[in-house]
Formats: C-alpha cells, sequence, structure tokens
C-alpha cells in the first residue's frame, strides 16, 4: 500500500467504500472485503456500517488511547468523523465560489430540507435589501451546519456520487489499472443505459470485478502530491476560510474544468469533500500529502494570527447521540437538536463515572487531540500549550524555543479536550480546581514518544501543557552538543577522571539535561555503575539505574544521593543541586572517589562555585572536589534551506563585542521558507563556557576572591559564552541577532 495510508488494511476497506458508492465495486464484492475485515453480517455497506458503529463503539472512542492500532480500528474512526463548519465559514465560501442558486436550493429542497416558500422569501429580501443572497440565505437559517450535515449523510446524492466518480478515476489511473478514457466511456455507457459504472466496465471489457478484486488486495496507492514544492495560488487559497482549512487540514492546489483538487492528509475524508462540493458547486478530489507538509503551508500562507472576532464561535455544545443515531449525524426522531449545554449535559453525571445514557459524542475531542499531538511530533516541538483565551482555545507549539500558534479552537471544546488529556494521562478527570501532573505514551509506525502533561486551573479554564519528550533527541556523544574544539577536548578529559564534580549551569530550558545524558552516554560501559536521581526522569537510558524522586515518601535528592552511595556507583548523576543538604552530598561524594554530575542555576560558570559555597559548603571542600563547570545557553540555527548573506545591524555587532567595519566576515541569516515555518531558523544548537578547574583557579576558590578576579584565571585556558557566541555567528551557525538573545541577554 501506499504510504499515503497509515494503516494498510484500513485504507484499503476505506478506498472499497468509496469505490462501491461511486459504482465502480459492485455490491457483492465490497460485502467480501467487508466479512475480511472483520465487519460482520450479510448486509449492504450501509447496514454494515450502522451495525458496526454502535454505542460501544462510541464508548471505546471517548476512551481511545493515543496508540494507533488499539481498541478501535482508524476506519471506524475516519468513518464516524464528524465535520465541523460554521454559518460564517458557510457565507464566505458560497459567496467566494458563488454556485447557481437555483441548483443548490434544489439541491436541499429535494432533501425536504428548505421550503419553496421561505426559498422565495429569502430571494425578495436579498433584492430588495440589495444583498448576497447567500448572506440572506445564512442569515434566515435556510442553510445551517446542521442542514450541510443531514444533506450529506445520505451519501446518495448526485454530489456526492460525483465526487466518487472523480476519486475513483484519479485512484484507478494512479495506479494504471485503467486509463481515463476507457473509465469515461464507460460512465457514458453506465449513463445512457442506467446501470452501475461496474457493470460497463466489466461488460465492455475494461474492468471485470476480478481484476479489480485482484488490485485491490494487492494494494492500491492513493494519488498524492509534494506539497512543499508546488506553489499555491493566493486565488484558490481564498476560495476558502483559512481557519476551515487549518481546523480540516486541507489545501486547495488547483482548479480544472470545474474540479478542484485538495491536498489532504485524510484523501477518505468523504463528509468534507462534499460540503466543499456542495458549497464551491464543483466536484472535489482529494490528494495525499504530508502532514508536516500541511504545517509547513499553513505557516508560510498563513502565519498572521487571525483576529478573535473573525472565528467563527457559533458551534453548539457536543451533541448527545443516542444508541440508534445515524454515524453520519443523520437528523432522526430521537437526536438531539444540538442546542443543549454543556451545564445540561454535564448535570446527568460524568461520562466516566456513571451508567447513565445517552454519552457525550466527543469523538472531535479525541481527532483533535491526536491531531495536536501528531502536529506537534511532525513539528519537531518540544511542548504543546492548550490555552483557554476569552471566547477561543489557542493551541501553540514551542519549537525551537518560540511558541507559534497552530490553531484555535471554539471554547466550548474546552471541557472534552481537557477531559480526554486527563483520561489518557491517568488524571482526576473531575477534579478541576487543583494543578494536576501526569505522563503517557504515544507510538507512531517507527517512534515512540512520552508525554509529560501539567494541567493548570484559570480563569477562563484549565490551561494544558504537554512536553513531547522523544528519546532519539537525547544526545549520544559529546559532539553532537555544539562545543568547540578546545572546549571538547576539555570536557571529554573531565568525563574520563574517576573522580570530582561536574556542575553544568544555564537557565531553565538552556539544555542541561541533554549535557548531561551525553555525559553519561560517554561513560556508559558494561564495567561502569551508573546511578542517577531525577526529577523528573525525561529519558531511559539503557544500561544505567535511574531512580525518580517521590517527596511524597521523602525521596529527595539528597536521601536518594545517600541511598545511592550504597549501591557501589563510579558514576552519580543528581538532577540538580538546589539545597544545602544535597550540595553537602554531593561534594562528599565527589571526593571520596565517585564521578558526580549535576546541575545548577547559575549565570556563568565561575559564579557556580560561589554559588556553591554559599549553600554552606565550606571552600577547602569545594575547591577539591570540583573537577569542571559548563555554563550554557541554546541559540537557533540558521535554516540551511533559505541561508543566505545580509549586512549586520551595527548595534548587534557592538553588544556581540565586534568591530562594526569588519569587511573579511561574511554574516548570514534565513530568509524564510516553508521548511522553517517562515522563520529563517531550523533546530538550535548549544553554546558554551567549559572551566576546567585548574590548580590557580582552586587556590583561588580557597582564598575566596572575588569573580572578577577569578573570571580573569579562567580565561587563561577557556574561551567565555560571549566568545562561543561570537564564533557561531562568524562560523554561520547561527545570527547576530540570535547570539545578542542567547548570550548578552541572559
Amino acid at each position: 500500500m501506499s504510504p499515503a495510508a497509515p494503516r494498510e488494511n484500513d485504507a484499503t476497506l476505506r478506498l472499497a467504500l468509496l469505490l462501491h458508492e461511486a459504482g465502480v465495486l459492485d455490491s457483492a464484492n465490497w460485502q467480501t472485503l467487508a466479512r475480511k475485515a472483520g465487519l460482520k453480517g450479510d448486509k449492504g455497506a450501509w447496514e454494515i456500517l450502522n451495525q458496526d458503529v454502535s454505542v460501544s463503539t462510541i464508548k471505546e472512542l471517548l476512551l481511545l488511547d493515543l496508540v494507533p492500532g488499539r481498541s478501535v480500528t482508524g476506519f471506524q474512526q475516519a468513518l464516524t468523523a464528524p465535520l465541523r463548519i460554521f454559518g460564517t465559514e458557510i457565507a464566505y465560501t458560497l459567496g467566494i465560489n458563488e454556485p447557481d442558486v437555483a441548483r443548490l436550493c434544489r439541491f436541499f429542497i429535494r432533501r425536504e430540507l428548505m421550503t419553496t416558500e421561505n426559498l422565495e422569501r429569502a430571494l425578495d429580501d436579498a433584492e430588495r435589501e440589495n444583498r448576497s443572497v447567500y448572506d440572506v440565505l445564512v442569515e434566515q437559517n435556510l442553510i445551517t451546519p446542521d442542514i450541510i450535515t443531514r444533506a450529506i449523510s445520505t451519501r446518495e446524492s448526485d454530489i456526492a456520487h460525483a465526487n466518487r466518480l472523480a476519486f475513483s478515476l484519479r485512484v484507478l489511473d494512479f495506479n494504471g489499472v485503467l486509463s481515463p478514457e476507457d473509465f469515461l466511456r464507460a460512465v457514458e455507457d453506465a449513463t445512457s443505459r442506467k446501470v452501475n459504472v461496474a457493470d460497463s466496465l466489466a461488460q465492455m471489457g475494461i474492468l471485470p470485478q476480478d481484476k479489480l478484486m485482484i488490485a485491490l488486495e494487492r494494494g492500491m496507492a492513493v494519488p498524492s502530491i509534494e506539497l512543499m514544492t508546488t506553489e499555491l495560488s493566493t486565488d484558490l487559497l481564498d476560495r476558502f476560510p483559512a481557519e476551515l482549512m487549518r481546523r480540516q487540514m486541507f489545501l486547495p492546489v488547483s482548479d480544472n474544468n470545474g474540479m478542484i483538487e485538495i491536498a489532504t492528509a485524510d484523501p477518505f475524508n468523504t463528509a468534507l469533500a462534499d460540503t466543499l462540493a456542495i458549497l464551491s458547486d464543483r466536484s472535489i478530489v482529494f490528494l495525499y500529502a504530508r502532514h508536516n507538509d500541511l504545517l509547513g503551508k499553513f505557516q508560510y500562507h498563513f502565519s498572521d494570527e487571525l483576529p478573535l472576532e473573525n472565528i467563527p464561535m457559533e458551534i453548539s455544545a457536543p451533541r448527545v447521540r443516542s444508541g440508534n443515531d445515524s454515524p453520519w449525524g443523520a437528523n432522526d426522531d430521537n437526536s438531539s437538536d444540538g442546542n443543549e449545554t454543556t451545564a445540561d449535559i454535564t448535570s446527568r453525571g460524568s461520562r466516566y463515572g456513571s451508567n447513565l445514557e445517552p454519552f457525550v459524542d466527543n469523538m472531535s475531542a479525541v481527532q483533535l487531540v491526536s491531531q495536536m499531538v501528531e502536529g506537534a511530533i511532525a513539528a519537531k516541538a518540544t511542548d504543546i500549550h492548550v490555552e483557554p483565551q476569552g471566547d477561543a482555545i489557542r493551541v501553540r507549539y514551542r519549537v525551537d524555543g518560540e511558541l507559534l500558534t497552530v490553531m484555535r479552537a471554539p471554547i466550548t471544546l474546552l471541557p472534552s479536550i481537557t477531559s480526554r488529556i486527563k483520561v489518557l494521562a491517568g488524571m482526576n478527570v473531575t477534579e478541576r480546581r487543583r494543578p494536576q501532573d501526569g505522563h503517557c505514551a504515544f507510538s507512531t509506525r517507527n517512534e515512540s514518544y512520552d508525554l509529560r502533561i501539567s494541567t493548570m486551573p484559570t480563569r477562563g479554564g484549565e490551561k494544558i501543557v504537554m512536553r513531547v519528550l522523544d528519546s532519539s533527541r537525547v544526545k549520544t556523544g559529546l559532539q553532537e552538543l555544539g562545543l568547540e574544539a578546545d572546549q571538547l577536548m576539555t570536557l571529554s578529559h573531565l568525563v574520563a577522571r574517576p573522580s570530582g564534580m561536574v556542575l553544568v549551569t544555564g537557565p531553565t530550558g538552556s539544555g542541561k539535561t541533554s549535557t548531561l545524558y551525553a555525559c553519561l552516554c560517554t561513560v556508559n560501559r558494561e564495567s561502569v555503575n551508573i546511578i542517577t536521581i531525577e526529577d523528573p526522569i525525561e529519558y531511559q537510558l539503557e544500561g544505567i539505574t535511574q531512580v525518580q524522586v517521590d517527596p511524597g515518601i521523602e525521596l529527595g535528592f539528597a536521601n536518594g544521593l545517600r541511598s545511592s552511595l550504597r549501591q557501589d556507583p563510579d558514576v552519580i548523576m543528581v538532577g540538580e543541586v538546589r539545597d544545602p543538604d544535597t550540595a553537602r552530598v554531593a561534594v562528599r561524594a565527589a571526593l571520596t572517589g565517585h564521578l558526580v554530575f549535576s546541575t545548577m542555576h547559575a549565570n556563568t560558570a565561575v559564579g557556580a562555585m560561589n554559588t556553591l559555597a554559599n549553600m554552606g559548603v565550606p571552600h577547602y571542600l569545594v575547591a577539591p572536589a570540583l573537577s569542571g563547570i559548563i555554563s550554557q545557553r541554546l541559540v537557533r540555527c540558521i535554516c540551511k534551506f533559505c541561508r543566505e548573506e545580509y549586512e549586520v545591524p551595527e548595534g548587534e555587532l557592538v553588544e556581540l563585542g565586534m568591530s562594526s567595519d569588519t569587511k573579511e566576515t561574511h554574516f548570514y541569516h534565513g530568509a524564510g521558507c516553508d521548511k522553517c515555518f517562515n522563520t529563517g531558523y531550523n533546530g538550535r544548537i548549544g553554546v558554551f563556557e567549559v572551566v576546567g578547574v585548574s590548580p590557580d583557579l582552586r587556590e583561588a576558590l580557597l582564598q575566596q576572591k572575588n569573580i572578577p578576579e577569578m573570571e580573569t584565571i579562567a580565561r587563561r585556558n577557556s574561551i567565555s559564552l560571549l566568545e562561543a557566541g561570537r564564533q557561531k555567528v562568524i562560523a554561520g551557525t547561527t545570527t547576530a541577532s540570535e547570539a545578542v538573545k542567547g548570550v548578552v541577554l541572559q
């Protein structure tokens, strides 16, 4: 199967369903494939799907784990996925695309979703007030999100059939099963004789059903597009609201002869295809595009945040679904009218702790949370921020240390999203007044990630931050940290010592843990016993004993360190020296033949020596215990895809201590492109100050000399953070402004 599909069996079945609805695959062969996939019953496609997507399935979907393939298949999730569209988005799309009003309204009238009397009244009002008829139709609730949903729920309209036929043509042509000419001949024959396309294909000898079944079971690729190398037309992008495209993750790429090609990560989203076809009066054909490419294009074309007042907020609370509701959202007699408030639904009892029915249909929350995590992984983000902001939920990713807004959602979804995340993280769903912490695992096809989750009650609701921990990001060696050549040699000597204390200093988020893990990986051998005391354990390191701090049982850094000394360690890593007790035990461990690594919050390497002494550890113990101190910062790297030479402002050079008349030096920056989300930066690298405690520096510490004097001594054998930042700028690794922000201003 093509890499376009996340799981082969699911994608095959979904493709077969579309071919069946287009009339290309007959009912008997569709039922054969459905039974092979585990969908029981000798019924048609519609009955099979209604039977399979039951209330019990909805319960499983509500509690579905993020791990793919668990509990419910992706096929079922896709079939039951609702489409969220708002009245303002409907009015915008109709106004831009200007579909034929008569044909559009006949479509709704035939389905008894609009009356002729109401239509005539709306037309008269539009003419009398000299207004757009589309705006009047939406304002008078003749075309609403609910009506759109009900219109596409039967999946038997001419519009839906045209979409299925167009998609079938692209798939069959893309896989070389038959040519477009043969397909069109069969469609003309089927239309004239009023039979299915499958019968025409078979009777004309173009594509017998057995040949199609063989191709399906072998696996057919879905038409795809390399979005990053495709230029998108601004006029075409204006056809649909930016927020709708961002929320549903699609982008129009071409419009040929009344057929719009759409790039999307889910080419089987028929609800979206039919909705766009109704509102644009064109056939819609989906092309698969990678999720990461879509994110990059969104950032490039829609980098400016939409103001809150332009975000449609008229979405109702999650609809209550009963057991015999249609999974497509049809308006059954005993279905809710969609006007129930969140308070009304919540008052019936928590769906996680009550046996009361009906259940709240929160499948949109399942999809949204999964999309947040998948998008963060694709963007290589370190954190996901879910923040209530007045009438909207703002979702931001921290990429390369900077927060980027990636989506907004109606505030009415906040309870659903927070409940979903809390269930995954093992938190108390009903507790909303206190902060909570939790974690869960997320797996892709090739990699696994840990999500460390924190909630915080705020005035607008609970804010959630998810830290994305990727084990592949753990540095495997000192060479990957970004050290200068002399610094690498000094640090290599420090970690090769049998005893002593190596401190890593810097502000929060400066990469101290990554440096410690790189040191541990360097000394990790079969003959070495390594114990770490961490809070929390961010990454699991093979061959190393890792201990999690737990204040609830009085297992802190100091107590954990004392206990580890009785475990015959060679190397000890303490997550942080944050109190005098931990400092004293760590120094004694270094003096008694152990190699100790730890972190400390200090601005400079030399400043850490005084900080340690100020914690109550005598200078005569600190001086012999310390082997070296590393001070570090992180700066963003220039994107290699849009790197270009530029002239640095004189003020930035002065702040870096560089001459403003430097002629021979070439400076670079990133112009901004799809690969770097138009920021000009891609990835981060460390800027270091590595100070080995020389005899002169040890003597100065014993004599308790002031920091400027000790800095002078340290500079004899090491470069400062400022000098290291300058070298990164001269080498073209980062920009002068980034070095100033990362090194000078901190």
